[in-house]
C-alpha cells in the first residue's frame, strides 16, 4: 500500500513539474507579435518577473520531489511527502493565475489596430504618472495597459504582491474598459490612483476634507472614506477637464445606482461624482457645457428616488459642492512639496479656451503628426472629449477622429 502511494505521489509531482517547466516560455502565454508590441521598458520587467516566479516554483517542485524520493526509502517521511506535494500544487495554481493575468493583458492587443491603441495608451499612461513624479524627484514606474470587461478602468499598482507568493507587481497595470478605448479619460483616474499612492494624497485630502465638514459629521462620515477615489477624480479632471467629467457621467448614469450609497463602496455616490466633476469645473473654468450636464443630472434624478437616509446627505452635499471643489483642488500633497496636485498638472492647460488655441496652433496636423502625438498627445484626448461631449450633434464625427488617431487608421464608413 505504501509503494502504491508513493508511486501516486511521483507521478503527481513529475505532472506539476513539466507544467511548471512549460511555464517558462513566455509565450505560452501570449504570442511574440503580442510581446513585441510592448515597448522593452515596459515588457522586459514583466517577462522578468515571470521567469523569476517560475524559477522559483520549479524549485518548489523539485524539493517536493525529493521529499517524494525520500518516503519511498523511509515510510515515516510519507506524511511530509504528501503535504509538499499537495503545497507544489496549491503553488502552481497561484503561479499560473499571475502569469495568465500578464499573458492576457498583453496578448489583448491582437491586431495592429489594438497594438497601436494599446501602445498609445502605455505612453500617456506613463506621460501622465511623470508630469506629476519626475519634477518631485520620485520614479515613474513603467504602465502596461491592458483591455478587459465592464464599465470602468481598473489598477494594480506597482509593488503590490500577486497571486504568487513573493510576486510583486513590477509595471501598474491598467484595464481599459472596450467602450472607453478611444476615450480613455478613465485611465488618468487609474494613474491618478498610483500617483496618489506615491505621493500620500489620499490621506492628505482625506484630512482636508474632514477639516471642511467638520461641522457637519454625517457629512463628513460620507466623504472621509471616499477621498482616495476623488483624488483620482481630481487628477483625471487636471490632466483631462470636462472631457473626464462627461465620459465618467456615462459611466454612473444608471437611474437603478446613481442615487445608491453601497455600504463600504470606496467609490462616492454616483450622483455626487459628477456634480462634483461639474463643481470642478465651474471653479476651474467659469461657465460651460458642465452646466447643462449639472442641469439634466438633476432633472433626470430627482432625491425623491434615494433612499430616504441618504437623500438629506445628498441634497446637503450639493448645497456644499462647490467648496468642496475647491477643498480638492487646492488640498496639499505630501510627495509634491505640500503643493496641490493643480500646482503641477494645471487644469488652465485643458479649459476649453486653451484647448481651442491648441487646435488652432496645429491645425490638421494635430491629428495626423508624430510631434503633436508626442507633445500633446493627452492634451489631444481632453480636445476630443470636450468636442464630443459639447455638441452632442457632432459626437459621432469626434469619437471616429479619435479613433483614427489611436489607431493610425481611418475608421471604414
Amino acid at each position: 500500500m505504501t509503494t502504491a502511494l508513493v508511486d501516486d505521489l511521483e507521478r503527481q509531482v513529475q505532472h506539476w513539474l513539466e507544467s511548471a517547466r512549460a511555464c517558462l516560455d513566455a509565450e505560452s502565454f501570449a504570442s511574440r507579435a503580442a510581446w513585441e508590441s510592448v515597448e522593452r521598458a515596459v515588457g522586459l520587467p514583466v517577462r522578468t518577473q515571470m521567469a523569476r516566479t517560475v524559477d522559483e516554483l520549479i524549485r518548489v517542485g523539485q524539493a517536493a520531489e525529493t521529499s517524494v524520493r525520500v518516503a519511498r526509502t523511509q515510510p515515516t517521511g510519507l506524511p511530509s511527502a504528501q503535504a509538499a506535494v499537495e503545497a507544489f500544487r496549491r503553488r502552481y495554481l497561484q503561479v499560473e493565475t499571475t502569469l495568465d493575468f500578464f499573458g492576457q493583458a498583453v496578448n489583448s492587443r491582437t491586431s495592429l489596430r489594438l497594438a497601436s491603441t494599446m501602445a498609445t495608451l502605455d505612453r500617456l499612461a506613463h506621460r501622465s504618472i511623470a508630469v506629476s513624479l519626475e519634477p518631485a524627484g520620485l520614479v515613474v514606474p513603467p504602465v502596461l495597459t491592458y483591455i478587459g470587461e465592464g464599465l470602468g478602468a481598473s489598477i494594480i499598482r506597482v509593488g503590490i504582491r500577486l497571486w504568487a507568493p513573493g510576486t510583486v507587481n513590477p509595471v501598474a497595470a491598467i484595464k481599459i474598459v472596450r467602450h472607453n478605448l478611444f476615450r480613455p479619460t478613465s485611465l488618468f483616474h487609474e494613474t491618478g490612483h498610483q500617483v496618489a499612492h506615491l505621493t500620500g494624497w489620499n490621506d492628505s485630502l482625506r484630512e482636508a476634507l474632514g477639516r471642511d465638514l467638520g461641522d457637519d459629521p454625517a457629512l463628513q462620515a460620507m466623504w472621509q472614506p471616499w477621498s482616495s477615489e476623488i483624488s483620482a477624480d481630481v487628477y483625471a479632471f487636471a490632466l483631462t477637464g470636462y472631457a473626464s467629467v462627461a465620459a465618467l457621467h456615462d459611466v454612473v448614469a444608471d437611474s437603478r445606482t446613481i442615487l445608491r450609497w453601497p455600504l463600504g463602496d470606496p467609490h462616492p455616490v454616483g450622483y455626487l461624482r459628477v456634480l462634483l466633476g461639474v463643481a470642478m469645473c465651474r471653479e476651474a473654468f467659469g461657465s460651460g457645457p458642465w452646466d447643462r450636464l449639472e442641469a439634466a443630472l438633476v432633472q433626470a434624478n430627482p432625491l425623491s428616488r434615494a433612499e430616504e437616509s441618504v437623500a438629506p446627505l445628498l441634497r446637503r452635499s450639493h448645497e456644499r459642492i462647490d467648496r468642496l471643489a475647491r477643498t480638492c483642488l487646492s488640498s496639499p500633497v505630501p510627495g509634491l512639496g505640500g503643493r496641490p496636485v493643480t500646482a503641477v498638472v494645471d487644469p488652465q492647460q485643458v479649459s476649453p479656451r486653451a484647448l481651442d488655441g491648441l487646435e488652432r496652433s496645429a491645425g490638421p496636423a494635430l491629428w495626423t503628426s508624430p510631434h503633436w502625438r508626442q507633445a500633446e498627445g493627452i492634451r489631444i484626448v481632453a480636445l476630443a472629449g470636450l468636442r464630443e461631449a459639447e455638441n452632442p450633434g457632432r459626437a459621432g464625427e469626434w469619437a471616429d477622429r479619435a479613433q483614427s488617431w489611436f489607431t493610425g487608421v481611418p475608421r471604414a464608413a
